[in-house]
């Protein structure tokens, strides 16, 4: 769908130069956002994100950053507004999973998890506040998984900080409304992604294929355009939902 309400915009994206950022950032260009990206720690797919956006669209900045670090968060925010004056667009979409069993997973760890799928996201929102004051269509949508509904063993932080994802969602909605500030959750299915092909094979997608209601696996455009949606004028009476994208896993 091309809409025409994104022209203009500043929209900031975490975790961007891959998977579902990326999906985002590409739609959000070629419908006229200017495009905020963001990445940690691996330049060359930075650099080639970059060059991909700015052939469809435009590239504001492209921010190297830790987001589980309050520092770093600061400067992300300090940058937006010494180079835009404002914030249009937030999508909390950077996330890690460690992994490990409940009995074993060490609390070091268990914290950094939280810190990086849950802390950041509130700081993150709290910190861009006043900047998204300045929009006349403020939106924010946090991405989480299916797993902030359904249970999955071995992965007890990543469960938690989902779950604790949407909750902040219903909070942010509810006390940043005075500022039409909408704020919603996008909460996606297995995604056939640089960071699960890195842990997954063929066999594997194959396997959750066939389990999975609609017979296939998340494509990162399937959230992208969900995202998208929530950000547009077209979704201004939704606020404080999560939309869960997962082709029906969640009906088995």
């Amino acid at each position: 769908m091309k809409y025409d309400c994104f022209k203009d915009k500043v929209a900031f994206i975490t975790g961007s130069t891959s998977g579902f950022g990326l999906a985002t950032a590409r739609l959000l260009a070629k419908n006229g956002a200017v495009v905020i990206l963001n990445y940690f720690n691996d330049d060359e797919r930075a650099k080639r994100a970059v060059e991909e956006i700015s052939v469809i669209g435009i590239v504001g900045d492209c921010i190297k950053a830790d987001i589980s670090k309050e520092e770093d968060i600061v400067k992300i925010v300090k940058t937006i507004k010494e180079k835009f004056g404002k914030l249009d667009y937030l999508v909390n979409n950077a996330a890690i999973d460690i992994g490990g069993s409940f009995e074993e997973f060490s609390i070091d760890d268990f914290k950094k998890e939280i810190d990086a799928n849950l802390v950041h996201r509130f700081y993150l929102i709290q910190q861009s506040v006043d900047l998204m004051k300045n929009s006349s269509q403020p939106r924010i949508v946090n991405v989480a998984s299916r797993y902030a509904e359904r249970p999955l063993a071995d992965a007890s932080p990543l469960c938690i900080s989902e779950a604790g994802t949407v909750m902040l969602t219903k909070v942010a909605a509810l006390e940043l409304a005075k500022f039409n500030i909408k704020v919603n959750t996008v909460s996606p299915a297995l995604a056939i992604t640089p960071l699960t092909e890195a842990i997954m094979n063929k066999e594997d997608f194959d396997a959750y294929a066939k389990i999975n209601p609609s017979g296939r696996v998340c494509d990162p455009v399937d959230v992208a355009n969900t995202i998208l949606f929530l950000l547009s004028s077209d979704a201004d009476y939704i606020n404080g939902e999560n939309v869960n994208v997962n082709g029906g896993i969640l009906l088995k």
